[in-house]
């Protein structure tokens, strides 16, 4: 208003000298957006540079006067004018004067037709200025305008800026003088009240057209929460609001600080929660399908709502829960149609892999197309050493190597892996710094996260393994909703007859790869671990030794004693060979009583003499065989990549002739007396 004054009296050169003599840092736009408040010391400001700028001591209460007119339109002229009369407004001045104005208090000491005495003083902390004064007579003399009649006349018997205790107005208003022909005086303000009554319309049509207007639902709350802070006057408003329960808590917000957000919107997403301040006007956000929150808009004490205001910010609320709902159709829908093609992914993913190992991988990339996670970990139960292996883990940081060697550990044998194993049908298992078992949340604590959420992958009589899934922050995204127990059970459904196939699988490849008799790795599979290891070898020049092994008197054992007695030699030569090996070498019988050992990774010559030392060192004891003791050695040969040869069939025929070359120098006790390098 004051603005517009202003403009009207100079133009833009004006108002930029008004900006400038009042020292305002508020924007052209924010002043003019009635619905913004600005701070008592700033209007202050404004209406002494408005004076100087106009050369008009009188203003302020030119402002308040020309008040109607330039609010006819407006919702809060709107909301005064359906009080009905000015009687009514004046009697109700103390809510009235709250929508321009929170640093003062109105009182209605006595009202009549066409007389009303007022009082009005400054609250607490604040002191009554001569401009604030004078524009508040203006307002009061332009309230008759909005229904239609003259001004009023307002007397300032008393003025607490010059010293008294209140400041008084006695106002006089009567009927406005019509023309011959002109409606009177009651149909003026029937005709006052129906322009308010369409000014309202078509607030609430807009509202309705922002629900259309806008795609996210975010946009579409803000805005409501804007329109409402347009329609219903207050200072400061806020909207609460779940879009699931038990989900994140979304809010929009105007005029409250930011340390006391998060009380407030604690206390209006509560339903529970009935005892807010008088001066809060609070509306359920609600539907026919459900309760969603709150919006509220609040003076600070001492300040009340029209009932009329009720009703309208409770068409605003109702908005937002039809705009919730919408949302949250839509949602579910896609959420629906996400998880079914996550799932869909899945099962194709699953399908296409073979061995368990292959299916914890595929496992651990496609959960988190299921669910919203950071990490996923890949745990299968190893039945010969009764405990839980990691095979797969992906994460958004795995490039970390002390993050995966972390997650290597997998939930140790005892208390919570001893019920998984007894229950194997547990569902899964949400873990944080207050729930699960305390081994499950001293491992999430070692890992860096915050919340997990155990899947024990089972069928109805064996316990397969564990899926585990975490977050590194936002635990509530891991908060064992339906939603989400639905989604990691279908995973766990998939990934338990999966892995049943990979039994199979892993059965069937072990079978084929592994020599029956003994256990150990078989020519295939020894020729195919020789392969990658040469390739890996040529990548980092590193060093690949094959030590070829042939039993000595062997055949005499066999001959004397049949063969279940020379099975149980060969079966105890491998359990010494292994014993003499590392974890990373492979060992293998190859055929007969044809043993090999590949030996990677890093290591030297000296290191291959020490094993071939421990090696011929595993016959140097009988071996006891149904309490006989039987004597056997071993003709020992080897062949190194790429000193020997640069191929794998090469360096193995390298290796087998070294052996020979060895055998033939075996003396009559059956001990190697030499060996090729």
């Amino acid at each position: 208003m004051l603005i517009g004054e202003v403009h009207e009296f100079g133009g833009a050169e004006a108002v930029g000298k008004l900006m400038t003599l009042s020292g305002s840092r508020r924007t052209f736009e924010y002043l003019t957006d009635i619905s913004n408040w600005i701070s008592y010391d700033e209007a202050v400001a404004l209406w002494r540079a408005g004076s100087q700028v106009t050369h008009n001591p009188h203003f302020p209460r030119m402002v308040g006067e020309r008040a109607a007119e330039r609010l006819a339109s407006s919702p809060v002229a709107g909301m005064l004018r359906s009080l009905g009369s000015p009687e009514q407004l004046y009697r109700q001045i103390a809510t009235s004067a709250s929508k321009f104005s929170t640093v003062v208090r109105m009182e209605a000491v006595e009202v009549e037709e066409k007389n009303a005495v007022l009082t009005c003083e400054a609250v607490p902390g604040f002191t009554r200025a001569a401009e604030h004064c004078a524009w508040t007579v203006g307002l009061l003399a332009a309230a008759p305008i909005l229904y239609g009649l003259e001004h009023a006349t307002v007397e300032h018997d008393e003025c607490a800026a010059l010293g008294a205790p209140k400041c008084v107005y006695r106002i006089s208003w009567s009927a406005r003088a019509h023309a011959p022909g002109e409606a009177g005086e009651e149909l003026e303000g029937l005709r006052q009240q129906l322009t308010g009554l369409r000014e309202r319309f078509n607030s609430l049509f807009a509202a309705a057209s922002d629900l259309i207007a806008a795609d996210e639902i975010s946009d579409i709350l803000a805005r409501l929460t804007d329109r409402a802070a347009f329609e219903v006057r207050a200072p400061r408003y806020l909207l609460a609001v779940r879009f699931e329960p038990g989900g994140r808590a979304h809010r929009h917000q105007r005029g409250f600080e930011q340390h006391e957000l998060a009380a407030h919107v604690e206390r209006l997403l509560d339903e529970r929660e009935t005892d807010f301040p008088q001066s809060w006007l609070v509306v359920p956000v609600r539907s026919d399908r459900r309760s969603y929150g709150r919006l509220v808009a609040a003076f600070d004490e001492g300040t009340s709502f029209f009932p009329e205001e009720r009703e309208l910010l409770e068409i605003f609320a109702s908005y937002a829960a039809s705009a919730l709902d919408g949302a949250v159709a839509v949602n579910e829908a896609k959420r629906r149609y996400d998880e079914s093609s996550a799932l869909l992914k899945l099962a194709r993913a699953l399908a296409s892999a073979g061995t368990s190992t292959e299916i914890a991988q595929r496992l651990s990339e496609a959960v988190p197309l299921v669910v919203d996670c950071d990490r996923v970990g890949v745990y299968l139960w190893d039945p010969a050493v009764k405990e839980l292996v990691r095979r797969s883990f992906t994460s958004k940081d795995s490039d970390d190597p002390m993050l995966r060697e972390q997650w290597r550990q997998a939930p140790s044998p005892g208390g919570p892996v001893d019920q998984l194993l007894a229950a194997p049908d547990r569902r899964p298992i949400f873990v944080d710094g207050e729930n699960g078992h305390p081994l499950f949340r001293e491992q999430l604590e070692r890992n860096g996260d915050v919340a997990a959420m155990l899947v024990p992958i089972s069928a109805p009589d064996a316990f397969l393994g564990l899926l585990a899934v975490s977050v590194r922050q936002g635990p509530e995204r891991l908060a064992p909703s339906p939603d989400l127990l639905n989604r990691l059970s279908g995973v766990a459904a998939q990934a338990t007859t999966a892995l049943q196939n990979g039994r199979l699988v892993d059965q069937i490849t072990h079978q084929a790869m592994h020599d029956q008799l003994t256990g150990l790795a078989n020519r295939l599979q020894f020729t195919v671990e020789l392969r990658r290891a040469i390739a890996r070898a040529r990548r980092s020049s590193q060093l690949v030794t094959i030590i070829y092994m042939d039993l000595d008197w062997f055949k005499p054992v066999n001959d004397k004693f049949g063969h279940d007695v020379g099975d149980r030699v060969l079966i105890e030569v491998a359990r010494r060979l292994d014993g003499c090996t590392r974890a990373s070498d492979t060992v293998a019988r190859l055929g007969g009583d044809e043993f090999a050992i590949l030996v990677t990774d890093e290591h030297s010559v000296e290191e291959i003499d020490r094993l071939s030392q421990r090696l011929t060192g595993a016959f140097a004891r009988p071996f006891d065989i149904e309490g006989r003791e039987l004597s056997v050695s071993a003709s020992i040969g080897r062949a190194v990549f790429p000193a020997d040869a640069d191929e794998a069939d090469a360096l193995l025929r390298e290796a087998d002739t070294a052996m020979f070359a060895a055998k033939r120098e075996v003396d009559g006790g059956g001990m190697t007396r030499g060996h090729r390098r």
